[in-house]
């Protein structure tokens, strides 16, 4: 299941135009160069963070720095292991390349081309807005799949 759902994630990015490492994926793994997007593993690791989509910047052949990588690395084991089919990891693909446009517009709005100055640019109330929004539909949408490890009725809460 979690090598079908990668494959699935691997396609779906594909059809929206992005570029795989190696051209796809024959493992649990795919690296997403963002270079044709215009746009870093940095930054999208940023917004991704913000919506509460776990993946990891990565270097992808060509790239200088290890600082400012142009790919991302995202990994279907633990979704998978909460459940998720295929048709979910499409639903991740969209998630992921809303992320990627989201981290375009606070790119253009940077005051500046170091990471910093695009950290202040996701502070604007525009683009905080269009991260709330987006992080409660990922929440929803994670929403329906079992925690492993954690149940809600045997949580004790402390104050």
């Amino acid at each position: 299941q979690v090598l079908s759902n990668c494959s699935t994630l691997a396609k779906t990015l594909l059809e929206k135009g992005y570029d795989l490492v190696s051209g796809g994926t024959d493992n649990h793994l795919v690296l997403v160069n963002l270079k044709n997007k215009g746009i870093d593993g940095s930054r999208v690791e940023k917004v991704l963070e913000a919506v509460h989509i776990a993946a990891n910047k990565n270097t992808v052949p060509g790239d200088v720095s290890a600082m400012v990588p142009g790919g991302i690395r995202m990994g279907t084991p633990a979704l998978t292991s909460r459940g998720f089919l295929e048709e979910d990891f499409a639903k991740v693909a969209e998630f992921f390349d809303e992320a990627v446009k989201l981290a375009l517009k606070i790119k253009a709005d940077a005051n500046g081309t170091k990471l910093k100055d695009f950290v202040a640019s996701m502070e604007s109330d525009t683009h905080q807005s269009s991260m709330s929004k987006l992080r409660l539909e990922v929440e929803e949408y994670a929403k329906q799949f079992p925690t492993i490890g954690f149940e809600k009725e045997t949580m004790k809460y402390k104050n």
